[in-house]
């Protein structure tokens, strides 16, 4: 799908501006004062500050381990919703990704599952028991 944002407020080194963005298949592809771009729907976004998307630092996916709280799809479907298009998952699951192997299973199901970008930490403690 083709759509186009007109007259949207961007903000370009550090001032605001008013510009068009063109989107395709959710990608943007251009951006620009009065773009010509064939769309399949147009936005006036007039009054409006448009933004690539946002970071949330702190979400907790809760998978592996946990999923009848949250898993990585659903997560990332509702961030994609809000308008995000990249969190960092919290470590708190099991088994904790404090160690390489704990860590490659979270991301073997982030590169399954995922449909924004998932940055996840890792715990701090062996266990996240708190000690060394």
């Amino acid at each position: 799908m083709r759509v186009l944002l007109k007259d949207g407020s961007v903000l370009e080194q550090g001032k605001w501006k008013q510009t068009d963005v063109a989107i395709e298949n959710g990608v943007i592809v251009a951006r620009g004062e009065q773009l010509s771009f064939p769309a399949e729907k147009v936005f006036d976004c007039r009054g409006f500050a448009l933004f690539p998307g946002f970071v949330d630092v702190h979400v907790h996916l809760r998978e592996p381990g946990f999923s009848y709280k949250e898993t990585i799809a659903t997560g990332s479907r509702a961030a994609a919703r809000g308008g995000y298009t990249a969190v960092c998952t919290m470590p708190n699951l099991n088994p904790v990704p404090d160690c390489k192997a704990s860590l490659e299973e979270e991301l073997r199901r982030i590169r399954e599952s995922a449909c924004v970008h998932v940055h996840p930490y890792g715990a701090l403690s062996v266990g996240q028991k708190g000690a060394p």
